[in-house]
């Protein structure tokens, strides 16, 4: 009789057990199968036979079965260059649906192959893995709590607008911002000089210098995105970053990053915010870092000035004199106002250099009015000599008075100009009110001298 199979048909060994699969378990798929079970099985199929079974008309070992199962000649080629081909192929029928990959097919073809003693020798580890797979099974459908929130995160979810800035190093657990002197720049991953000189760093400059240091893998919090960490790190939470050169350093993507972050925040290098420290020789320095001073850990006869100098970098301000600027401008050109222009200069804004130009040259065309009036008053003066001696008044006298008062005038004209000369120049507004005051003033001066004229020719026709 064939043994094509049956689905009642009943397989017995020599002492009439049944060999048969419960029918529960032939559904299971081909991956409930562990490697012990695997291993076994490989034990018989993997003994290369030459034997053809009359009746199925296929090879009795692992060749028989991949053809059984619906494999090509090239991927049976395949198996037979792996050092189990039943392992393999079992792999490769699992991860292929098409194939039926169940545990009811593999004992299906074991018996077309009619290989009765892997049914018999094996049957007992293929039960229990089936049994095992279905309690799992049944277990993670009872207690399988899932580890997502029931609301799917999306765009407007609770989460987009949390703050992932906010806590980033351990110290920020307990509410409060923690800040650094330094950032610490080094190959986390490195197994060799690198995180040894970073552990005796630590203990030189947070013990000995009382320097609080920012180390990855000790201080930032795991969790959080690793590049937006390193950043936020080094742009509000560092003073300074302590760049750790070594051959391991070449190779850290992290590291590259960090730096050339580091530097987009101080390129020109005046706050020495980067701090180079070579601890291998012939470590070729990067591009971006040459023009760096570097400490060198690699001198020895350096040594002893090495942690101070690194300290001192770290301690020492990123501005110096944040108001040497100002200060010196202020001391520098102490300007005083006198207070006959103050309300002439209480609107004073930026002026054009033409509009200064035209201020200066109102004051000086005052001036010069004035002046001529001063000569008018001396010509007069000496005209009216002859004409008052017979009347006992002296133009010394006149003379003297009118000078005196054209001069007090002029003085102060003069002070306003050099007020507005050596402080600043008024605005539009304030230059009218003050080219109408100098020719108010002119007016006056014009005035007396009419009237002292008018006086001589009245005392001299007295």
């Amino acid at each position: 009789m064939s043994r094509k199979m049956d689905e009642d048909m009943e397989i017995l060994d020599d002492t009439g057990e049944s060999l048969n699969l419960d029918s529960r378990l032939t559904s299971i798929p081909l991956d409930a199968l562990r490697r012990s079970s695997r291993s076994k099985i490989a034990l018989y199929l993997d003994d290369q036979s030459d034997i053809i079974d009359e009746e199925c008309g296929y090879v009795t070992d692992w060749n028989g079965l991949a053809e059984l199962i619906g494999f090509t000649a090239l991927e049976m080629r395949k198996f037979g260059r792996q050092k189990s081909p039943t392992q393999d192929l079992l792999v490769d029928w699992e991860i292929t649906p098409a194939l039926n990959p169940t545990l009811g097919n593999l004992w299906k073809y074991l018996i077309e192959l009619g290989r009765l003693d892997v049914l018999q020798d094996c049957r007992s580890f293929v039960i229990k893995d089936a049994e095992n797979y279905i309690l799992t099974k049944e277990r993670l459908a009872n207690d399988y709590l899932p580890v997502q929130e029931n609301q799917v995160s999306q765009s407007s979810a609770p989460d987009h607008y949390v703050d992932e800035t906010r806590m980033l190093v351990t110290g920020d657990i307990d509410g409060s911002i923690t800040l650094f002197d330094a950032f610490v720049c080094y190959n986390a991953d490195s197994t060799g000089k690198d995180i040894v000189f970073v552990k005796d760093m630590i203990k030189k400059l947070e013990k000995e210098y009382d320097l609080k240091l920012c180390v990855p893998g000790r201080d930032d919090l795991p969790g959080g995105s690793r590049y937006v960490t390193d950043a936020k790190l080094i742009e509000s939470r560092c003073k300074r970053m302590i760049i750790v050169l070594s051959h391991e350093y070449l190779h850290s993507s992290a590291c590259d990053f960090q730096v050339k972050f580091a530097h987009a925040l101080a390129p020109g290098a005046r706050s020495k915010k980067l701090i180079p420290v070579l601890i291998e020789p012939s470590v070729p320095i990067p591009q971006i870092l040459r023009h760096v001073t570097l400490c060198d850990y690699t001198k020895n006869d350096l040594m002893e000035w090495f942690w101070d100098r690194l300290a001192k970098s770290v301690k020492a301000p990123l501005d110096p004199e944040p108001n040497r600027m100002g200060s010196s401008v202020e001391s520098s050109s102490p300007m005083s106002i006198p207070s006959n222009s103050s309300s002439s200069l209480q609107s004073q804004t930026s002026l054009s250099p033409s509009q200064s130009l035209s201020s200066i040259e109102n004051y000086r065309l005052t001036n010069d009015s004035i002046k001529n009036a001063q000569r008018q008053l001396s010509e007069s003066a000496s005209m009216s000599s002859n004409t008052s001696s017979d009347s006992g008044f002296h133009s010394s006298s006149f003379q003297s008075q009118g000078a005196s008062s054209l001069q007090s005038n002029q003085s102060s004209f003069s002070n306003e100009y050099t007020s507005l000369s050596t402080e600043s120049f008024p605005t539009s507004s304030s230059k009218a009110r003050e080219k109408k005051k100098g020719t108010n003033i002119f007016g006056q001066i014009k005035a007396k001298v009419s009237g002292k004229k008018h006086n001589n020719n009245t005392s001299s026709q007295a």
